[in-house]
């Protein structure tokens, strides 16, 4: 079957043998859309090596933001009434439910997680806890939006976030856009996005943001401070990945106010923290890392959000070059990969 690996160093398309169900609970998934996230920017360029525990010469498929057709299930895939042909979407980490964290709530830090491999891929075996049903409607395009739906929504529920508060987000790509009309939608107010690329700010206004400013036009920090009063933001999100707009998010922070970290800023990054103004502004750093228990919000979710500029650019997976050198380009909208369209004999 076609994948798209990182073979560290290096990626590209490969013909690996279509996986096979082992467990009763396995689903075995055909692949419709698998969507590019800011992470696989970071795999591929060997920044997660580590943490993943990539080994030079290593094949790694890559891709987490997926949906799919359900083409079999094992005997014991019978609690979510799946059956052949079933539109899903895809959660990319299998928990144990035993370890503490599990038995916690806090499932994303499990001590056993299991992930068998990415979505860039014509077919996948997931377990069946790792597989939601959708309505059979649904456009599958906008299905693999789920993922990134369901972790802006993690972030949000980490915020505590109250009608009337005051927020800034930094970059202005699908994330930052998805913050954007959430953060609309949940009440927030004097929502700037801060982002140096044009038609990024210009969609952030048209999703909801009441600001667009450009970092490396204006006097950034005076501007916001301007639109809050000179008192800061309550709440920065940090959704560019750029390690030096951690620094700037902290500048334009208010007293008492949360600085969240949504971005992966790849192995060995540090942020130098200036401990007597961190003291004095009471303020809170957060990071958001995965998103348990989110999905079916997620789904509930996706299909009143305006997600068709997210969907324009669809590549085949023999185009694989070209469409991670648009996505590396800066534009705003989600690039997806096209597997399979449709469920054809299934």
């Amino acid at each position: 079957m076609r994948t798209i690996c990182y073979t560290c160093p290096g990626y590209g398309l490969k013909e690996l043998e279509k996986p096979q169900m082992i467990f009763e609970d396995d689903v075995l998934v055909r692949i419709a859309y698998a969507g590019i996230c800011g992470s696989d920017i970071n795999i591929i360029h060997g920044h997660e090596d580590d943490f993943l525990g990539i080994n030079p010469g290593d094949t790694y498929v890559l891709g987490h933001e997926a949906s799919g057709y359900v083409e079999a299930l094992g005997k014991k895939a019978n609690t979510k009434g799946l059956k052949v042909g079933d539109k899903v979407a895809l959660y990319f980490n299998q928990y144990c439910g035993k370890c503490y964290y599990c038995r916690n709530a806090q499932e994303q830090f499990c001590e056993n997680v299991l992930s068998r491999g990415g979505f860039f891929a014509d077919y996948a075996v997931v377990n069946e806890q790792q597989v939601f049903l959708l309505p059979d409607n649904t456009d599958m395009r906008k299905a693999a939006l789920v993922e990134p739906i369901s972790v802006v929504q993690r972030g949000i529920d980490l915020l505590n976030l109250k009608p009337g508060i005051k927020v800034a987000i930094i970059g202005g790509g699908s994330v930052g856009l998805l913050f954007t009309e959430l953060l609309h939608t949940a009440g927030a107010v004097r929502i700037t996005v801060i982002e140096p690329v044009a038609n990024k700010r210009t969609m952030a206004l048209e999703y909801g943001a009441d600001y667009a400013l450009d970092p490396n036009k204006e006097d950034m920090i005076a501007q916001c401070m301007q639109i809050t009063e000179r008192r800061g933001f309550d709440v920065v999100v940090e959704t560019s990945g750029v390690r030096s707009a951690i620094q700037a998010g902290y500048d334009i922070l208010g007293r008492g106010g949360t600085l969240e970290l949504f971005a992966s800023y790849g192995s060995g990054a540090v942020y130098p923290l200036d401990l007597p103004s961190f003291f004095a502004k009471e303020a809170k750093v957060i990071g958001v890392f995965q998103s348990p228990y989110m999905y079916p919000r997620a789904i509930e979710l996706f299909n009143r959000l305006e997600l068709d500029p997210f969907i324009e650019h669809i590549y085949q997976p023999e185009e694989w070059k070209e469409a991670f050198e648009f996505r590396m380009s800066g534009g705003p909208q989600k690039v997806l990969f096209e597997f399979h369209k449709n469920q054809e004999n299934l």
